[in-house]
């Protein structure tokens, strides 16, 4: 036993690696700083020794471990995938392949043992992932693989930062995509999954689609996104339907506020949990959307804590499990029980074949809703949450497509 700890009370405790004894471990924490950092702790003592690397703003995300299973390195997200490698030679490598691609985001995704081969992952918001060579002792290297080769010789449209003060006054980030030489397009609000993920620039397939329809995308890193600290975290955890909530519905009057985009013209799009926000924002919200979008989503919020097929260490983060009252309070924010509050048209996608949210929160939300709403819902066999095979993605796309240019 090296350290116990009791997860969502004490500071979190993630073995990176050990030193070469194996007498100390490399620990990644969220102890002191209030977010993920890297500190050195003694094993035979069973304490913190020092902080070896933190960002004054993101978490640290992973270790990075060469060939060998070496630890040479950290990694983090800020807009895109940043390393920290604690050798200079290293060091020096990752800057001279950064510096080759200009703009684009280049990082080393793989070395030969000798660290004279290696591959390099390009990237950036408007351009799609190209995987190169090089061969550092004959001085060669070239394109290799492409992640969406039909795609690679496109340019795509750039993605905008933002940030805003929320109405609790805390700071809210995101990313805004318009088309080009358009003033104030349609809007799709694009709240992300998880919900304990987050938002990044790299190039978005989807997203790039969506511009290309003609619409603005505002994706939102609301309270509960992960990489932004612990207590940004924290945040969002009971926050189903309310404070998480909010912020998407702050991000999108900060946009028309700021007249990026129209104010009476716009349609909310999620997927799983930005599913659920797509819901629930119709029966909260029923004027300020034209149209509600749901892929894999969840109307029956009580419904889903209590699937014990599901049930695991997320559902902490939604409610507390012992409290009867809290768990049936859930239902206060299930879209299921408050259709009679929806105005907008509706279209519901899911396959039969998602194991992290049941297709029937969607079938039977569906079933109860037919009567009275403009909704369409499309089950797709054998489809996965995440649509990973071209024939499903084929039919979200077509749905969704001819959906949008009907109501938006």
């Amino acid at each position: 036993m090296i350290h116990t700890h009791i997860l969502g009370e004490d500071s979190t405790f993630s073995i990176q690696g050990l030193n070469e004894d194996g007498t100390k471990a490399y620990v990644l924490s969220d102890r002191v700083l209030h977010r993920q950092a890297l500190w050195s702790y003694d094993i035979e003592s069973g304490e913190f020794e020092e902080l070896v690397y933190s960002n004054d703003k993101y978490d640290i995300n992973n270790a990075i471990v060469n060939s060998e299973g070496d630890f040479i390195g950290v990694g983090y997200y800020d807009d895109f995938y940043k390393s920290h490698y604690f050798s200079e030679v290293d060091g020096k490598q990752e800057l001279m392949v950064a510096n080759l691609f200009g703009d684009k985001q280049a990082s080393i995704v793989s070395r030969s043992k000798d660290r004279t081969r290696i591959l390099v992952n390009v990237i950036s918001d408007s351009v799609s992932p190209t995987y190169y060579y090089f061969d550092l002792n004959t001085k060669k290297g070239g394109a290799w693989l492409s992640k969406f080769p039909y795609l690679a010789r496109n340019k795509f449209v750039p993605v905008q930062n933002y940030s805003f003060k929320a109405s609790d006054g805390a700071e809210i980030s995101g990313y805004f995509t318009k088309p080009e030489g358009v003033k104030t397009p349609p809007l799709i609000v694009m709240p992300h999954g998880g919900p304990h993920s987050r938002d990044y620039k790299y190039f978005n397939r989807e997203l790039q689609y969506l511009v290309s329809l003609g619409y603005a995308v505002l994706q939102v890193n609301f309270r509960g996104s992960e990489g932004f600290g612990s207590a940004f975290e924290t945040d969002g955890y009971y926050q189903w339907g309310k404070r998480m909530q909010q912020d998407v519905y702050d991000a999108m009057d900060w946009a028309t506020r700021t007249g990026l985009t129209s104010k009476n013209n716009a349609c909310i799009y999620g997927a799983s949990y930005g599913g659920y926000v797509a819901l629930t924002a119709a029966w909260q919200e029923p004027d300020r959307f034209k149209c509600i979008i749901s892929i894999s989503g969840i109307s029956d919020l009580k419904g889903l804590v209590e699937d014990e097929e599901r049930q695991d260490a997320y559902l902490g983060n939604i409610v507390d499990m012992t409290d009867s009252k809290a768990v049936d309070a859930l239902s206060e924010v299930s879209a299921i029980n408050m259709i009679n509050r929806i105005k907008a048209p509706l279209l519901l996608i899911h396959g039969t074949k998602d194991t992290r949210v049941d297709y029937r929160q969607s079938k039977y939300f569906y079933d109860k809703a037919k009567r009275n709403l403009d909704i369409k819902y499309v089950e797709i066999d054998d489809g996965t949450h995440f649509f990973d095979d071209p024939e499903s993605l084929k039919v979200q796309y077509k749905e969704v497509t001819e959906f949008l240019k009907k109501h938006l």
